[in-house]
């Protein structure tokens, strides 16, 4: 018979890319797992990983149980988590900019209202696969249609010009073609966002390759506040900016983008109490905010 235990170290070696780490986690020393390891590919007759160095990499049999075997442990490590830690625990996977931006700001106003509930926030420009990873749900930026998971559209992106008060009185930052006369900060993800606006809202003759670039949104927003230049936003993720008066907006037109921000969940999962909670929480915080901002550039004008 082929032990449980050895197919179990089989797959946190799998997750984690490392005897040692697997080891750590699952309380055992690396030569006890690699004991295991040793064990289960005698028992089945192939290898499963191939030596190379010092790094171990699946065999194509390895890939096959692989496949079969870490999405199923990963289920049974829901399935008995729900029954206690889960149930006040919510573990979630956002977009940097988005987290930073929105949601930290407004967490306070969750947690006052489900102090039980204790969050786990992580940031992540890829999507999370929720069948090999322990996130109860997402905020995900795209077309809102992936597999396996429900969806609910929390508000579309826009892009519109921002820039500090400071900054535009010094330049006389008055129609879009003084855009020209400024730095344009990009996020490096994000190097096509003024071209589009400036083509949406007719700008011909600025150069948009030039300019400083950042890691994240996040930090162009600093960047902007601090009056290195101009950024191109959805105005949503700079509301607070705005109504501080750290940021302020020139001029339209807003302009639509095709995707969206999305919170996603696993199939049959939607009924979590916490995450339940923090889905009708959040679809209060768009609904306040679309009352408080008025038109979709921030300031109530609409442009």
């Amino acid at each position: 018979m082929i032990s449980l235990k050895a197919v179990q170290a089989f797959a946190a070696i799998v997750r984690h890319g490392s005897v040692a780490q697997a080891a750590t986690e699952l309380g055992v020393t690396g030569s006890a797992l690699s004991h295991l390891l040793r064990d289960l590919e005698g028992r089945l007759g192939v290898p499963l990983f191939d030596r190379v160095g010092r790094g171990l990499v699946l065999t194509e049999d390895g890939r096959r149980l692989a496949d079969a075997v870490v999405p199923a442990f990963a289920r049974i490590d829901q399935a008995l988590a729900d029954f206690s830690r889960r149930r006040i625990e919510l573990r979630i996977s956002t977009l940097s900019t988005f987290a930073s931006a929105w949601l930290i700001p407004r967490l306070v106003r969750f947690q006052a209202r489900h102090p039980d509930i204790e969050l786990l926030v992580a940031t992540s420009t890829r999507n999370v696969d929720f069948e090999r990873e322990s996130f109860d749900c997402a905020i995900r930026y795209g077309q809102g249609d992936w597999a396996n998971v429900e969806v609910k559209k929390l508000y579309d992106d826009s892009l519109v010009p921002v820039a500090s008060p400071q900054l535009i009185a010094e330049t006389g930052l008055h129609v879009p073609a003084d855009l020209g006369r400024l730095r344009l900060l990009h996020a490096r993800a994000r190097r096509g966002d003024w071209a589009a606006w400036l083509e949406q809202a007719g700008v011909a003759g600025i150069d948009t390759s030039h300019g400083p670039v950042f890691e994240t949104r996040a930090q162009v927003v600093q960047a902007a506040i601090g009056r290195l230049g101009a950024m191109v936003i959805d105005p949503w993720l700079v509301a607070d900016e705005i109504r501080q008066g750290h940021l302020v907006i020139p001029f339209g037109p807003v302009v639509p983008l095709p995707a969206a921000y999305w919170l996603v969940w696993p199939q049959r999962r939607g009924q979590a109490r916490p995450l339940a909670a923090f889905r009708d929480w959040l679809e209060e915080e768009i609904a306040a905010e679309k009352a408080i901002l008025g038109g979709r550039d921030g300031t109530g004008a609409g442009a």
